[in-house]
Protein backbone atom coordinates (compact mmCIF):
# COMPACT_ATOMS: atom_id res chain seq x y z
CA UNK A 1 0.00 0.00 0.00
CA UNK A 2 2.38 2.51 -0.85
CA UNK A 3 0.90 3.68 -4.12
CA UNK A 4 1.89 7.46 -5.11
CA UNK A 5 -2.00 7.83 -6.23
CA UNK A 6 -5.81 6.52 -5.06
CA UNK A 7 -5.31 2.58 -4.51
CA UNK A 8 -7.02 -0.10 -3.90
CA UNK A 9 -9.78 -0.85 -1.02
CA UNK A 10 -8.04 -1.73 1.95
CA UNK A 11 -9.96 -4.85 3.33
CA UNK A 12 -8.12 -6.86 0.94
CA UNK A 13 -4.69 -6.22 3.03
CA UNK A 14 -5.29 -9.38 5.06
CA UNK A 15 -3.99 -12.84 5.01
CA UNK A 16 -5.96 -15.05 2.11
CA UNK A 17 -6.66 -18.09 1.98
CA UNK A 18 -4.93 -20.36 -0.61
CA UNK A 19 -6.10 -19.63 -4.38
CA UNK A 20 -9.20 -22.07 -5.44
CA UNK A 21 -8.71 -24.96 -7.72
CA UNK A 22 -7.35 -23.84 -11.15
CA UNK A 23 -9.44 -24.41 -14.62
CA UNK A 24 -8.52 -27.46 -16.11
CA UNK A 25 -5.66 -27.18 -18.18
CA UNK A 26 -4.88 -24.04 -16.40
CA UNK A 27 -0.84 -23.29 -15.14
CA UNK A 28 0.19 -23.37 -11.83
CA UNK A 29 0.68 -20.96 -9.68
CA UNK A 30 3.75 -20.36 -9.96
CA UNK A 31 3.85 -20.56 -13.56
CA UNK A 32 1.13 -18.17 -13.95
CA UNK A 33 2.47 -15.34 -11.59
CA UNK A 34 4.01 -13.20 -14.50
CA UNK A 35 1.09 -13.51 -16.46
CA UNK A 36 -1.35 -12.60 -13.66
CA UNK A 37 0.64 -9.97 -12.66
CA UNK A 38 1.24 -8.30 -15.69
CA UNK A 39 -3.23 -8.32 -16.22
CA UNK A 40 -3.65 -6.87 -13.31
CA UNK A 41 -1.28 -4.12 -13.50
CA UNK A 42 -2.54 -3.43 -16.93
CA UNK A 43 -5.92 -3.04 -15.57
CA UNK A 44 -4.41 -0.45 -12.75
CA UNK A 45 -2.75 1.36 -15.29
CA UNK A 46 -5.90 1.61 -17.68
CA UNK A 47 -8.24 3.03 -14.73
CA UNK A 48 -5.39 4.66 -12.72
CA UNK A 49 -4.65 6.41 -16.02
CA UNK A 50 -8.40 7.68 -16.57
CA UNK A 51 -8.52 9.34 -13.13
CA UNK A 52 -6.05 12.23 -14.72
CA UNK A 53 -5.64 11.78 -18.55
CA UNK A 54 -9.19 12.83 -19.51
CA UNK A 55 -7.89 16.48 -17.73
CA UNK A 56 -6.22 17.17 -21.35
CA UNK A 57 -8.64 16.89 -23.51
CA UNK A 58 -11.55 19.17 -21.48
CA UNK A 59 -11.24 21.93 -23.80
CA UNK A 60 -11.61 19.52 -27.00
CA UNK A 61 -14.72 17.79 -24.89
CA UNK A 62 -16.63 21.26 -24.34
CA UNK A 63 -16.44 22.54 -27.70
CA UNK A 64 -17.33 19.05 -29.56
CA UNK A 65 -20.10 18.38 -27.42
CA UNK A 66 -21.03 22.26 -26.38
CA UNK A 67 -20.39 21.69 -22.54
CA UNK A 68 -20.01 24.47 -19.85
CA UNK A 69 -17.23 24.60 -17.41
CA UNK A 70 -19.54 22.95 -14.79
CA UNK A 71 -20.49 19.83 -16.71
CA UNK A 72 -16.43 19.08 -17.72
CA UNK A 73 -16.33 19.41 -14.00
CA UNK A 74 -18.65 16.33 -13.21
CA UNK A 75 -16.97 14.56 -16.45
CA UNK A 76 -14.07 14.63 -14.39
CA UNK A 77 -16.08 14.21 -10.62
CA UNK A 78 -18.30 11.43 -12.21
CA UNK A 79 -15.37 8.91 -11.73
CA UNK A 80 -13.44 9.81 -8.97
CA UNK A 81 -16.90 10.51 -6.85
CA UNK A 82 -18.17 6.28 -6.89
CA UNK A 83 -14.69 4.97 -6.93
CA UNK A 84 -14.41 6.59 -3.54
CA UNK A 85 -17.39 5.76 -2.35
CA UNK A 86 -17.63 2.30 -3.31
CA UNK A 87 -13.90 1.06 -2.70
CA UNK A 88 -14.55 -0.32 0.57
CA UNK A 89 -17.64 -2.23 -0.97
CA UNK A 90 -15.99 -3.33 -3.79
CA UNK A 91 -13.36 -5.32 -1.82
CA UNK A 92 -16.33 -6.85 0.25
CA UNK A 93 -17.54 -7.92 -3.08
CA UNK A 94 -14.75 -9.54 -3.85
CA UNK A 95 -14.72 -11.19 -0.45
CA UNK A 96 -18.08 -12.37 -0.58
CA UNK A 97 -18.46 -13.80 -4.41
CA UNK A 98 -15.02 -14.12 -5.30
CA UNK A 99 -12.10 -11.94 -6.21
CA UNK A 100 -11.47 -13.22 -9.63
CA UNK A 101 -15.01 -13.07 -10.27
CA UNK A 102 -15.50 -9.52 -9.01
CA UNK A 103 -12.42 -8.37 -10.88
CA UNK A 104 -13.42 -10.11 -14.57
CA UNK A 105 -17.11 -7.76 -13.88
CA UNK A 106 -15.31 -4.49 -13.00
CA UNK A 107 -12.96 -4.67 -16.17
CA UNK A 108 -15.47 -5.41 -18.36
CA UNK A 109 -18.02 -3.06 -17.25
CA UNK A 110 -14.79 -0.57 -17.23
CA UNK A 111 -14.58 -1.38 -21.12
CA UNK A 112 -18.02 -1.32 -21.99
CA UNK A 113 -18.36 2.40 -20.10
CA UNK A 114 -15.05 3.46 -22.30
CA UNK A 115 -16.51 2.80 -25.50
CA UNK A 116 -19.93 4.61 -24.10
CA UNK A 117 -17.96 7.68 -23.11
CA UNK A 118 -15.65 7.32 -26.49
CA UNK A 119 -18.94 7.58 -29.18
CA UNK A 120 -20.93 10.06 -26.71
CA UNK A 121 -23.28 12.65 -28.69
CA UNK A 122 -23.96 14.85 -25.49
CA UNK A 123 -22.29 15.29 -22.03
CA UNK A 124 -24.98 13.74 -19.96
CA UNK A 125 -24.10 10.74 -22.11
CA UNK A 126 -20.66 10.98 -21.04
CA UNK A 127 -21.36 11.71 -17.44
CA UNK A 128 -23.19 8.94 -17.07
CA UNK A 129 -20.46 6.88 -19.05
CA UNK A 130 -18.05 8.38 -16.65
CA UNK A 131 -19.78 6.89 -13.95
CA UNK A 132 -20.19 3.66 -14.90
CA UNK A 133 -16.53 3.60 -15.22
CA UNK A 134 -16.07 4.65 -11.59
CA UNK A 135 -18.50 2.34 -10.32
CA UNK A 136 -16.71 -0.57 -12.28
CA UNK A 137 -12.92 0.73 -10.99
CA UNK A 138 -14.10 0.87 -7.70
CA UNK A 139 -15.43 -3.08 -7.93
CA UNK A 140 -12.17 -4.12 -9.48
CA UNK A 141 -9.61 -2.14 -7.92
CA UNK A 142 -9.69 -3.72 -4.70
CA UNK A 143 -9.24 -7.28 -6.16
CA UNK A 144 -5.47 -6.48 -7.04
CA UNK A 145 -3.50 -6.81 -3.98
CA UNK A 146 -5.70 -10.11 -3.40
CA UNK A 147 -3.63 -11.34 -6.75
CA UNK A 148 -0.54 -10.50 -4.93
CA UNK A 149 -1.59 -11.88 -1.97
CA UNK A 150 -2.67 -15.22 -3.61
CA UNK A 151 0.24 -15.83 -6.00
CA UNK A 152 3.40 -13.76 -4.34
CA UNK A 153 5.02 -15.77 -1.75
CA UNK A 154 5.49 -13.15 1.13
CA UNK A 155 9.26 -13.19 0.42
CA UNK A 156 9.11 -12.03 -2.91
CA UNK A 157 6.04 -9.07 -2.05
CA UNK A 158 7.63 -5.70 -1.09
CA UNK A 159 9.52 -5.62 -4.68
CA UNK A 160 6.16 -6.53 -6.50
CA UNK A 161 4.20 -4.40 -4.33
CA UNK A 162 6.75 -1.24 -4.89
CA UNK A 163 6.42 -1.88 -8.99
CA UNK A 164 2.57 -2.07 -8.26
CA UNK A 165 2.79 1.02 -6.96
CA UNK A 166 4.93 2.60 -9.34
CA UNK A 167 2.27 1.36 -12.03
CA UNK A 168 -0.06 3.73 -9.97
CA UNK A 169 2.42 6.78 -9.91
CA UNK A 170 3.04 6.78 -13.01
CA UNK A 171 -0.59 6.30 -14.64
CA UNK A 172 -1.81 8.93 -12.54
CA UNK A 173 0.85 12.16 -12.91
CA UNK A 174 1.66 11.02 -16.26
CA UNK A 175 -1.89 10.85 -17.43
CA UNK A 176 -2.43 14.48 -18.90
CA UNK A 177 1.13 14.02 -21.15
CA UNK A 178 -0.29 10.70 -22.24
CA UNK A 179 -3.35 12.14 -22.77
CA UNK A 180 -1.76 14.98 -25.00
CA UNK A 181 0.03 12.24 -27.29
CA UNK A 182 -3.31 10.34 -28.09
CA UNK A 183 -4.68 13.98 -28.93
CA UNK A 184 -1.71 15.01 -31.04
CA UNK A 185 -1.95 11.88 -32.85
CA UNK A 186 -5.94 11.86 -33.66
CA UNK A 187 -6.41 8.64 -34.42
CA UNK A 188 -8.46 8.01 -36.84
CA UNK A 189 -10.22 11.52 -36.48
CA UNK A 190 -11.41 10.49 -33.34
CA UNK A 191 -9.85 13.71 -31.34
CA UNK A 192 -10.49 13.35 -27.71
CA UNK A 193 -12.78 10.21 -28.10
CA UNK A 194 -9.23 8.55 -27.94
CA UNK A 195 -8.58 8.94 -24.66
CA UNK A 196 -11.46 6.80 -24.28
CA UNK A 197 -11.62 4.27 -26.85
CA UNK A 198 -8.00 3.21 -26.45
CA UNK A 199 -9.32 1.46 -23.52
CA UNK A 200 -11.30 -1.01 -25.53
CA UNK A 201 -8.36 -2.64 -27.24
CA UNK A 202 -6.22 -2.82 -23.67
CA UNK A 203 -9.52 -3.74 -21.47
CA UNK A 204 -10.07 -6.77 -24.06
CA UNK A 205 -6.23 -7.76 -23.39
CA UNK A 206 -6.77 -7.99 -19.81
CA UNK A 207 -10.23 -9.60 -19.46
CA UNK A 208 -8.54 -12.36 -21.86
CA UNK A 209 -5.52 -12.76 -19.73
CA UNK A 210 -7.92 -13.02 -16.52
CA UNK A 211 -9.63 -15.61 -17.76
CA UNK A 212 -6.99 -17.77 -18.73
CA UNK A 213 -4.16 -16.76 -15.38
CA UNK A 214 -6.07 -15.07 -12.88
CA UNK A 215 -6.84 -17.99 -9.64
CA UNK A 216 -10.28 -17.49 -7.51
CA UNK A 217 -10.02 -16.22 -3.83
CA UNK A 218 -12.62 -15.57 -1.31
CA UNK A 219 -13.05 -14.70 2.33
CA UNK A 220 -14.99 -17.12 4.47
CA UNK A 221 -15.33 -14.12 7.38
CA UNK A 222 -19.21 -12.99 5.76
CA UNK A 223 -17.99 -9.54 6.39
CA UNK A 224 -21.58 -6.87 5.32
CA UNK A 225 -22.28 -4.24 3.36
CA UNK A 226 -22.85 -0.94 4.62
CA UNK A 227 -24.82 0.76 2.03
CA UNK A 228 -26.04 2.76 4.11
CA UNK A 229 -22.98 4.72 5.05
CA UNK A 230 -22.26 4.15 1.14
CA UNK A 231 -25.89 6.26 0.62
CA UNK A 232 -25.37 8.50 3.71
CA UNK A 233 -21.75 9.34 1.85
CA UNK A 234 -22.82 9.92 -1.32
CA UNK A 235 -25.88 12.23 -0.40
CA UNK A 236 -23.84 14.52 1.97
CA UNK A 237 -20.89 15.35 -0.73
CA UNK A 238 -23.32 15.63 -3.22
CA UNK A 239 -25.35 18.17 -1.06
CA UNK A 240 -21.97 19.66 -0.53
CA UNK A 241 -20.19 19.39 -4.45
CA UNK A 242 -23.23 19.57 -6.56
CA UNK A 243 -23.93 23.64 -5.84
CA UNK A 244 -19.97 24.73 -5.85
CA UNK A 245 -19.90 22.99 -9.33
CA UNK A 246 -23.22 24.38 -10.91
CA UNK A 247 -24.21 27.42 -8.13
CA UNK A 248 -21.59 29.57 -9.88
CA UNK A 249 -22.93 29.31 -13.36
CA UNK A 250 -26.48 29.54 -12.61
CA UNK A 251 -26.04 32.56 -10.32
CA UNK A 252 -26.43 30.74 -7.28
CA UNK A 253 -29.81 30.27 -7.27
CA UNK A 254 -32.07 29.34 -3.69
CA UNK A 255 -31.54 25.17 -4.24
CA UNK A 256 -27.27 25.42 -4.36
CA UNK A 257 -27.99 27.63 -0.85
CA UNK A 258 -30.58 24.93 0.51
CA UNK A 259 -28.07 22.07 -0.44
CA UNK A 260 -24.99 24.00 0.75
CA UNK A 261 -27.16 24.21 4.48
CA UNK A 262 -27.66 20.27 4.18
CA UNK A 263 -24.56 18.89 3.90
CA UNK A 264 -23.30 19.92 7.23
CA UNK A 265 -26.53 17.76 8.94
CA UNK A 266 -26.15 15.17 6.39
CA UNK A 267 -22.25 14.18 7.58
CA UNK A 268 -23.59 14.57 10.67
CA UNK A 269 -25.88 12.06 10.31
CA UNK A 270 -23.45 9.99 8.48
CA UNK A 271 -20.66 10.48 11.41
CA UNK A 272 -24.06 8.82 13.69
CA UNK A 273 -24.54 5.77 11.84
CA UNK A 274 -21.06 4.66 11.03
CA UNK A 275 -20.63 5.15 15.07
CA UNK A 276 -23.37 3.28 15.51
CA UNK A 277 -22.01 0.62 13.18
CA UNK A 278 -18.61 0.16 15.02
CA UNK A 279 -20.62 0.06 18.93
CA UNK A 280 -22.51 -3.09 17.35
CA UNK A 281 -19.09 -4.95 16.16
CA UNK A 282 -20.15 -4.41 12.43
CA UNK A 283 -18.21 -3.22 9.80
CA UNK A 284 -18.38 0.37 8.69
CA UNK A 285 -17.54 2.05 5.80
CA UNK A 286 -15.29 4.44 7.96
CA UNK A 287 -13.44 3.29 11.06
CA UNK A 288 -14.41 6.47 13.04
CA UNK A 289 -11.98 5.55 15.64
CA UNK A 290 -8.94 6.01 14.00
CA UNK A 291 -9.55 9.63 13.72
CA UNK A 292 -9.56 9.99 17.47
CA UNK A 293 -5.48 9.77 16.79
CA UNK A 294 -4.11 12.90 16.08
CA UNK A 295 -1.32 11.67 14.07
CA UNK A 296 -3.72 9.58 11.74
CA UNK A 297 -6.26 12.65 11.38
CA UNK A 298 -3.08 14.75 9.98
CA UNK A 299 -2.11 11.93 7.70
CA UNK A 300 -5.21 12.01 6.06
CA UNK A 301 -5.68 15.19 5.42
CA UNK A 302 -2.64 15.61 4.39
CA UNK A 303 -3.01 12.71 2.03
CA UNK A 304 -6.49 14.30 1.01
CA UNK A 305 -5.19 17.80 0.17
CA UNK A 306 -2.62 16.13 -2.02
CA UNK A 307 -4.99 14.58 -3.93
CA UNK A 308 -7.09 17.69 -4.20
CA UNK A 309 -4.19 19.72 -4.94
CA UNK A 310 -3.19 17.43 -8.31
CA UNK A 311 -6.49 16.86 -9.71
CA UNK A 312 -7.59 21.26 -9.16
CA UNK A 313 -4.10 22.47 -10.73
CA UNK A 314 -4.49 19.61 -13.63
CA UNK A 315 -8.43 20.96 -14.48
CA UNK A 316 -7.48 24.30 -14.61
CA UNK A 317 -4.03 24.96 -15.72
CA UNK A 318 -4.41 22.88 -18.69
CA UNK A 319 -7.50 24.89 -19.42
CA UNK A 320 -5.25 28.00 -18.70
CA UNK A 321 -2.80 26.75 -21.05
CA UNK A 322 -4.97 26.17 -23.90
CA UNK A 323 -7.88 28.07 -23.48
CA UNK A 324 -6.33 31.21 -22.48
CA UNK A 325 -2.81 31.03 -24.02
CA UNK A 326 -3.71 29.11 -27.23
CA UNK A 327 -1.57 25.81 -26.01
CA UNK A 328 -2.00 22.54 -28.45
CA UNK A 329 -3.01 19.87 -26.31
CA UNK A 330 -0.39 17.56 -27.15
CA UNK A 331 1.97 20.92 -26.32
CA UNK A 332 0.12 20.64 -22.84
CA UNK A 333 0.51 17.40 -22.20
CA UNK A 334 4.64 17.71 -22.71
CA UNK A 335 4.24 21.01 -20.69
CA UNK A 336 3.10 20.00 -17.28
CA UNK A 337 4.84 16.16 -17.89
CA UNK A 338 8.14 17.23 -15.63
CA UNK A 339 5.57 16.61 -12.62
CA UNK A 340 5.00 13.06 -13.68
CA UNK A 341 9.05 12.72 -14.34
CA UNK A 342 10.39 14.39 -10.99
CA UNK A 343 7.26 12.77 -9.20
CA UNK A 344 8.19 9.17 -10.79
CA UNK A 345 12.01 9.74 -10.05
CA UNK A 346 11.06 11.05 -6.22
CA UNK A 347 9.17 8.10 -5.39
CA UNK A 348 11.23 5.84 -6.31
CA UNK A 349 13.59 6.36 -3.37
CA UNK A 350 10.44 7.92 -0.84
CA UNK A 351 9.81 5.23 0.37
CA UNK A 352 13.55 3.88 1.85
CA UNK A 353 14.61 7.30 2.25
CA UNK A 354 11.51 7.44 5.13
CA UNK A 355 12.42 4.35 6.26
CA UNK A 356 15.49 6.00 7.80
CA UNK A 357 15.18 9.73 7.68
CA UNK A 358 11.30 9.41 8.95
CA UNK A 359 8.57 12.16 8.38
CA UNK A 360 11.68 14.49 7.83
CA UNK A 361 11.68 13.15 4.28
CA UNK A 362 8.24 14.22 3.96
CA UNK A 363 8.41 17.99 5.62
CA UNK A 364 11.29 18.05 2.31
CA UNK A 365 9.18 17.30 0.00
CA UNK A 366 6.35 19.43 1.28
CA UNK A 367 8.39 22.39 1.23
CA UNK A 368 9.32 21.31 -2.56
CA UNK A 369 5.85 21.21 -3.09
CA UNK A 370 5.39 25.26 -1.96
CA UNK A 371 8.41 26.10 -2.99
CA UNK A 372 7.84 25.22 -6.91
CA UNK A 373 3.93 25.97 -6.69
CA UNK A 374 4.78 29.58 -5.50
CA UNK A 375 7.71 30.14 -8.25
CA UNK A 376 5.45 28.98 -10.94
CA UNK A 377 2.69 31.57 -9.73
CA UNK A 378 5.38 34.26 -9.61
CA UNK A 379 6.25 33.14 -13.41
CA UNK A 380 2.79 33.80 -14.23
CA UNK A 381 2.41 37.14 -12.68
CA UNK A 382 5.64 38.22 -14.57
CA UNK A 383 5.54 36.45 -17.88
CA UNK A 384 1.29 37.01 -18.46
CA UNK A 385 0.08 36.31 -21.68
CA UNK A 386 3.67 36.08 -22.77
CA UNK A 387 4.53 32.66 -20.52
CA UNK A 388 6.27 29.73 -22.03
CA UNK A 389 7.21 26.17 -21.69
CA UNK A 390 10.29 26.11 -20.23
CA UNK A 391 9.81 28.03 -17.01
CA UNK A 392 6.93 25.99 -16.12
CA UNK A 393 8.47 22.93 -16.85
CA UNK A 394 11.30 23.91 -14.33
CA UNK A 395 8.52 25.16 -11.54
CA UNK A 396 6.67 21.32 -11.67
CA UNK A 397 9.60 19.10 -12.40
CA UNK A 398 10.10 20.76 -8.38
CA UNK A 399 6.49 20.36 -7.27
CA UNK A 400 6.92 16.79 -8.43
CA UNK A 401 9.80 16.12 -6.87
CA UNK A 402 8.04 17.56 -3.84
CA UNK A 403 4.67 15.42 -4.09
CA UNK A 404 6.81 12.24 -4.90
CA UNK A 405 8.43 12.56 -1.69
CA UNK A 406 4.96 13.35 0.63
CA UNK A 407 2.60 10.89 -1.77
CA UNK A 408 4.46 7.77 -1.78
CA UNK A 409 5.74 6.81 2.00
CA UNK A 410 3.11 9.04 3.83
CA UNK A 411 1.00 6.05 4.54
CA UNK A 412 4.04 3.88 5.88
CA UNK A 413 4.79 7.22 7.94
CA UNK A 414 1.59 7.51 9.04
CA UNK A 415 0.92 3.96 9.73
CA UNK A 416 3.70 3.86 12.10
CA UNK A 417 1.48 5.23 14.90
CA UNK A 418 -1.45 2.64 14.60
CA UNK A 419 -1.95 -0.27 15.93
CA UNK A 420 -1.14 -3.39 13.46
CA UNK A 421 -4.51 -4.55 13.90
CA UNK A 422 -5.87 -1.04 12.65
CA UNK A 423 -3.82 -1.30 9.60
CA UNK A 424 -5.87 -2.55 6.95
CA UNK A 425 -9.00 -0.31 7.92
CA UNK A 426 -6.24 2.96 7.81
CA UNK A 427 -5.11 1.63 4.50
CA UNK A 428 -8.86 2.03 3.42
CA UNK A 429 -9.77 5.39 5.18
CA UNK A 430 -6.41 6.18 2.61
CA UNK A 431 -7.53 5.07 -0.02
CA UNK A 432 -10.98 6.84 -0.15
CA UNK A 433 -9.56 9.59 0.95
CA UNK A 434 -7.03 9.90 -1.44
CA UNK A 435 -10.29 9.83 -4.14
CA UNK A 436 -12.85 11.74 -1.84
CA UNK A 437 -9.87 14.68 -2.28
CA UNK A 438 -9.29 14.61 -5.77
CA UNK A 439 -13.17 15.09 -6.05
CA UNK A 440 -12.78 18.36 -3.74
CA UNK A 441 -9.81 19.85 -6.00
CA UNK A 442 -11.72 19.39 -8.70
CA UNK A 443 -14.79 21.48 -7.19
CA UNK A 444 -13.57 23.77 -4.99
CA UNK A 445 -10.40 24.58 -7.27
CA UNK A 446 -12.75 25.04 -10.60
CA UNK A 447 -14.92 27.39 -8.35
CA UNK A 448 -12.41 29.45 -7.75
CA UNK A 449 -10.31 29.79 -11.48
CA UNK A 450 -13.72 29.32 -13.30
CA UNK A 451 -15.73 31.79 -10.74
CA UNK A 452 -12.38 34.67 -11.15
CA UNK A 453 -13.13 34.35 -15.21
CA UNK A 454 -16.65 35.38 -15.09
CA UNK A 455 -17.81 34.88 -18.50
CA UNK A 456 -15.13 32.33 -20.46
CA UNK A 457 -16.35 32.84 -23.22
CA UNK A 458 -14.97 36.18 -23.83
CA UNK A 459 -12.52 36.15 -21.23
CA UNK A 460 -9.17 38.25 -22.31
CA UNK A 461 -5.99 36.45 -21.92
CA UNK A 462 -4.97 39.05 -19.30
CA UNK A 463 -7.97 37.78 -17.19
CA UNK A 464 -6.91 34.09 -17.68
CA UNK A 465 -3.32 35.36 -16.28
CA UNK A 466 -5.32 36.69 -13.70
CA UNK A 467 -7.51 33.98 -12.41
CA UNK A 468 -4.47 31.79 -13.07
CA UNK A 469 -2.63 33.10 -10.70
CA UNK A 470 -5.27 33.77 -7.64
CA UNK A 471 -5.98 29.78 -7.95
CA UNK A 472 -2.27 29.15 -7.98
CA UNK A 473 -2.17 31.21 -4.80
CA UNK A 474 -5.08 28.76 -3.12
CA UNK A 475 -2.79 25.71 -4.18
CA UNK A 476 0.58 27.33 -2.12
CA UNK A 477 -1.37 28.46 0.52
CA UNK A 478 -2.93 24.25 0.76
CA UNK A 479 0.68 23.16 0.19
CA UNK A 480 1.51 25.02 3.03
CA UNK A 481 -1.50 23.31 5.11
CA UNK A 482 0.37 20.29 4.37
CA UNK A 483 4.00 21.42 5.27
CA UNK A 484 2.10 21.86 8.82
CA UNK A 485 0.11 18.81 8.78
CA UNK A 486 3.15 16.52 7.86
CA UNK A 487 4.96 18.07 10.91
CA UNK A 488 2.28 16.00 13.42
CA UNK A 489 3.25 12.30 12.21
CA UNK A 490 5.57 10.12 13.29
CA UNK A 491 8.73 11.01 13.07
CA UNK A 492 10.17 7.45 12.62
CA UNK A 493 8.96 4.34 10.36
CA UNK A 494 8.73 0.95 12.61
CA UNK A 495 11.40 -1.56 12.16
CA UNK A 496 9.06 -3.36 9.08
CA UNK A 497 8.30 -0.40 6.83
CA UNK A 498 5.11 -1.20 7.18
Amino acid sequence: MTATTPGPAPDVVTPLPAADAAPPGAPTPARRLGPALTVVLLATFMTSFDTTGVNIAVPSIQDGLGASYASMQWVLAGYTLPFALLLVTGGRIGDAFGRRRAFLVGLAGFTVASVLAGVAGDVGWLVAARVVQGVAAAIMGPQVLAVFQVLVPPARRAPLLAVYGLVIGLATVSGPMLGGVLMGADLFGWGWRTIFLINLPIGLAAFLGGLVWLPESRDERGRGFDLGGVFLAAAALLLLLHPLMYGRELGWPWWSWVCLAAAGPAFVLLVRFERRKERAGESPLVALHLFGQRTFTAGVLANVIVAALMSGFFLTFVVFLQNGLGFTAERTGWTVAPWAVGTALASMVAIPLARTAGRTALVVGAILMTLGMAGLNAIVVVSGDRLTSLPIVVSLCVVGVGMGLVSAPILNVTLAGIPHVDAGSAAGIFSTGKQTGGVFGVAVTGAVFFGLLADQDTASRARFVDAMSWTLGVQVVLCLLVVALVFVLPRKVDAAGR
